[in-house]
């Protein structure tokens, strides 16, 4: 069994009926296995893979932070280059990851994610600590 598919099995956001798409349940076209269309492919791995969670949480939150509402530099920006390291965007998972970054997990849901500013997303981190 492969890693998707067991966490297919687990998953609460997959279609749990094992009949047609692993993600909406509409029958599958010829040719196809697993997923019905590419669209709900991308859904799966936009929740379950770090990489393209992340990019996906940002996206959904208009690359501003929840919390405060900063938006980072632009490209255009001729401060770009300085202001790029401190004024970034990070996402936070809000139940702790706790090492799972590399790995396809549940945890990488995007209801899980919120994008935050570098200052909030240390508030966080502290706030997480110390419960």
């Amino acid at each position: 069994m492969t890693k998707s598919a067991a966490l297919l099995s687990q998953c609460v956001l997959a279609n749990q009926t094992g009949d047609g798409c692993a993600w909406c349940g509409s029958p599958l076209p010829k040719r196809r296995r697993t997923w019905c269309s590419d669209r709900c492919a991308d859904r799966f791995w936009h929740n379950h893979w770090w990489s393209l969670a992340r990019r996906a949480a940002k996206r959904r939150d208009k690359y501003a932070c929840r919390r405060c509402g900063h938006k980072p530099p632009k490209r255009t920006d001729p401060q770009y280059r300085k202001r790029r390291k401190t004024e970034r965007l990070e996402v936070n998972h809000i139940e702790q990851a706790r090492g799972a970054h590399r790995s396809l997990s549940c945890i990488h849901h995007l209801v899980n994610l919120e994008t935050l500013c570098v200052a909030c997303h240390k508030d966080e981190t502290a706030g997480q600590r110390q419960r």
